[in-house]
């Protein structure tokens, strides 16, 4: 679980700095794919894969552990209000 979870956040922060070749004059040319330029093409694609990325992890690993942080503390208050 740990090496999926590690996976997965490596490749966001891969695509994220993919996402800066057009600032280093890498896809940065003024060729256009349909109405848009060659460099706003490469960012909205890496900032959607990005995004589908961030859902991923958060469905597979924050979510349950916040459902499990919360049992722990309600377990946690019903014990403090039996005292």
């Amino acid at each position: 679980m740990r090496k999926l979870h590690a996976v997965y956040i490596g490749a966001f922060f891969f695509f994220y700095a993919l996402s800066y070749l057009p600032n280093f004059n890498i896809f940065n040319e003024a060729t256009f794919i349909g109405f848009f330029p060659q460099p706003l093409i490469w960012v909205l694609l890496l900032n959607a894969l990005n995004t589908v990325i961030i859902f991923i992890v958060y469905k597979k690993f924050f979510k349950p552990f916040a459902e499990r942080a919360e049992r722990e503390f309600e377990a946690y208050e019903e014990g403090e209000e039996n005292k």
